[in-house]
């Protein structure tokens, strides 16, 4: 597997699980845990001011660190230097964010 394609995978991994962490219902128990609350709504929207309620609340920084083991064990397992892991990380966490705002964008109209 060239790295493009592990990078898109990795992406979409990366994408996925954030998604699960962020926003849905399997990880509600965690977000609890960490201390975010809900809205008047019923959403999750309070954030404590810990490190991990600040990263709960940015799907971006979410992004990036559900990225950074992923890119590192898809370099292990294609057999690729670790030198890749880098660019591997920042890409998949780029095409986390680009889903999300494309999901988000369509959701909104």
């Amino acid at each position: 597997m060239n790295v493009v394609s592990l990078s898109v995978l990795c992406g979409l991994a990366t994408w996925r699980l954030s998604s699960l962490l962020h926003t849905e219902d399997a990880f509600e128990w965690l977000r609890e845990w960490i201390g975010i609350g809900h809205d008047s709504e019923g959403y999750p929207g309070v954030y404590p001011g810990t490190f991990w309620g600040r990263t709960f609340g940015c799907f971006w920084c979410l992004s990036l660190m559900t990225a950074l083991p992923l890119a590192i064990g898809a370099a292990l397992l294609a057999k690729l230097s670790l030198a890749w892991s880098p660019f591997m990380w920042l890409a998949a966490s780029a095409i986390a964010i680009w889903l999300e705002k494309q999901i988000m964008r369509t959701q909104s109209r």
